[in-house]
């Protein structure tokens, strides 16, 4: 369950609903997530964030957003710097999202984005696995259509091979299927390999503000807060053991 665009210590945060999805996290023995950026609003007088709206200065909303993410310490997967916090490091030097790596138990720290690899046994007690490639980044520029959100990530599967795609940024929940044809593992009855479709996913993870301040102002559409669940299975046909992925908002 990718989280990222808090934006805490705006005003417009919904701190609530940010606590349910890390409770849920907390609850299910298998669930992991990665921190994709703009955990921070960030704001300063020379931010695009406006200074006012901001509660909280960004040294108290670190220390609210690492309270917020200590009971998943454990479960945290990878760390990336969202654009807010960009801000800081280029005005200031200081990179909170390192910080919070740190403060966390050392989690990986991709600050521009990264890949997260799981591997998983094809059934208990079996030596072979599998391996689940996810890779994230926060995201870039601005885009307001559905489509264009989406766009943004198809252009990252055309740059990286994996399996899921992580996209932030834009507040949006949307998830794609982006198939290819690959070999089966497996030749047929007749001693051919046949291509089969191999499934990769875009996830565009969404975001936890109210619609208020410049939301509103500039029209964008309501959106539903949270971000998109992601999950994987190894399952069984007469090709032998493949990698189930889905996902669900």
């Amino acid at each position: 369950m990718p989280l990222a665009d808090f934006h805490i210590g705006t005003s417009a945060c919904a701190s609530d609903v940010i606590e349910g999805y890390i409770n849920w996290i907390v609850s299910h023995e298998n669930a992991y997530t990665i921190l994709n950026g703009d955990l921070m609003n960030c704001a300063t007088k020379d931010s695009t964030p406006e200074l006012y709206d901001d509660l909280i200065r960004p040294d108290d909303a670190y220390i609210k957003v690492r309270a917020m993410l200590m009971p998943v310490k454990n479960k945290v997967l990878m760390i990336t710097r969202g654009g807010h916090e960009e801000h800081i490091y280029r005005s200031a030097g200081t990179d909170y999202m390192a910080r919070l790596a740190y403060d966390l138990g050392n989690i990986p720290y991709r600050a521009d984005g990264g890949m997260v690899i799981i591997y998983a046994p094809r059934r208990t007690g079996d030596n072979h696995k599998l391996a689940f490639r996810f890779y994230a980044t926060h995201g870039w520029g601005g885009a307001r259509t559905i489509g264009a959100k989406i766009k943004k990530v198809e252009e990252l599967a055309v740059a990286i091979d994996a399996d899921v795609y992580i996209l932030s940024h834009d507040h949006t929940q949307n998830i794609h299927r982006y198939n290819t044809l690959v070999p089966s593992k497996r030749h047929d009855k007749q001693g051919i390999l046949r291509l089969v479709p191999h499934r990769r996913l875009l996830i565009n993870t969404g975001g936890f503000l109210k619609y208020e301040g410049y939301v509103a102002r500039k029209g964008y559409l309501p959106q539903d807060l949270g971000t998109p669940r992601i999950r994987c299975e190894i399952k069984q046909d007469h090709n032998g053991y493949y990698k189930d992925l889905h996902s669900s908002i």
